[in-house]
């Protein structure tokens, strides 16, 4: 097990912190402890404590006394689990959870999770019942892409049963979550039911694994699509024509994980490159999944993570005369003498406010409709309701914008 681990970190030398997130059931508690034993830099564990069950707050209770013992630091985020109709209860919490696990994270910290073989093949086996092509069907990943960060799995090829050893042998204590008893889930019934009657005559928990890395091959080789693909979002919609209905899911499947989403399932891909072929200038399409968003403006395909929070419209903020600096409700910090290039002087009253409709922008080339210079620097109809505008005071005109960007101007 420390084995494992130990190559884990020598492969991902070049981390930073390393987040572990700590459940405080078996696998969590004998991956925390292993590293514990190495005693990485950046070492520190987090618990979600999404306020669920009545046994919540008992979990993380459990969870501070482990780390404690282990002198490792520990943060305990509670959550709210926000569920609709569309994604169900699970997908909700995983969501809120991962949400909660990126926090305050840059691009070479990891988050690791203690996922192992056993897990690897109810995924692959799951995938499977539900039909899924090679993209479900290649499980998880020892690292892929979690928002502007990373996720680690340093035990995905250490079999349950190595798991099981290790914290009997070092004598540790977990926390049961009784949800995992519950068969109403299909990963606990497959897990209890059907599994252990399939090891009877195979070896299944390793050939499903096996079967799982197989299909990452063949997903990495239709990721050489990736290539041809911009490094940033948006995706041009040029960048689809000329392929079949396949290759369309692949380079959109290839450029949402570039993005650092993980894409829908097959059907909601499959209806969404169908409507980008009959799609005419007076219709724009949308998807939405549990994962993430995508929409097209003006021949280009952006997407977005469910968890993209952006200004919500508020009440007017007067900017007084004569007052160099305005701090905005998020923290952001204004400087008028950044409006001087815009003609704005220092004793002009301001206001800071969201659109309304039918707003006129002062420029220097003269008075425009604000929302045909937002059409003209190609701005997203969905963004333009959540760009703070700078107005004057005395006539309601606006001076500047504040950029998606950060910039402020016209």
């Amino acid at each position: 097990m420390t084995a494992a681990v130990r190559a884990f970190l020598q492969d991902h030398s070049g981390s930073g912190a390393l987040r572990v997130a700590f459940s405080g059931g078996r696998d969590s508690s004998v991956l925390l402890h292993a590293l514990a034993q190495l005693r990485p830099p950046g070492l520190e564990a987090w618990h979600v404590n999404h306020g669920l069950r009545p046994d919540a707050d008992a979990q993380a209770a459990f969870c501070v006394r482990v780390a404690a013992t282990l002198d490792v630091p520990l943060t305990v985020r509670e959550v709210t689990v926000v569920d609709d109709a569309a994604e169900g209860p699970e997908a909700a919490a995983r969501r809120a959870r991962y949400a909660a696990l990126r926090e305050g994270l840059a691009e070479r910290d990891l988050i690791l999770t203690a996922q192992h073989a056993d897990d690897q093949a109810e995924t692959f086996l799951l995938a499977a019942l539900r039909g899924s092509g090679p993209d479900g069907l290649q499980g998880m990943r020892t690292m892929r892409r979690e928002g502007d960060t990373w996720l680690g799995r340093p035990l995905l090829e250490v079999p349950g049963e190595a798991i099981a050893d290790y914290a009997r042998v070092a004598g540790l204590d977990w926390y049961d979550d009784p949800s995992n008893k519950d068969a109403r889930f299909d990963r606990n019934f497959l897990r209890r039911e059907i599994l252990p009657r399939l090891a009877e005559r195979f070896p299944v928990h390793a050939s499903l694994a096996r079967c799982a890395r197989w299909q990452q091959e063949a997903v990495d080789r239709l990721a050489g699509l990736e290539e041809q693909l911009p490094d940033d979002s948006p995706l041009p919609v040029a960048a689809l024509a000329g392929l079949d209905a396949a290759g369309r899911r692949a380079r959109m499947r290839a450029w949402l994980r570039a993005q650092g989403l993980r894409p829908p399932g097959h059907a909601r891909l499959e209806e969404f490159g169908r409507q980008l072929e009959t799609h005419g200038p007076d219709r724009s399409p949308e998807l939405r999944w549990a994962d993430g968003w995508m929409g097209v403006y003006r021949g280009m395909i952006y997407a977005e993570s469910p968890d993209v929070t952006r200004p919500a419209p508020v009440d007017v903020i007067h900017w007084p005369s004569g007052q160099a600096h305005l701090t905005l409700p998020n923290g952001r910090v204004l400087e008028r003498k950044s409006l001087e290039a815009l003609d704005v002087g220092p004793e002009e009253e301001l206001e800071v406010g969201f659109r309304q409709g039918g707003e006129t922008v002062v420029t220097p080339a003269g008075r425009r409709p604000l929302k045909k210079l937002l059409q003209e620097r190609g701005v997203p109809p969905w963004v333009r309701e959540h760009l703070p505008l700078v107005r004057r005071r005395r006539d309601g005109y606006v001076v500047a914008i504040l950029w998606p960007d950060g910039g402020l101007g016209l």
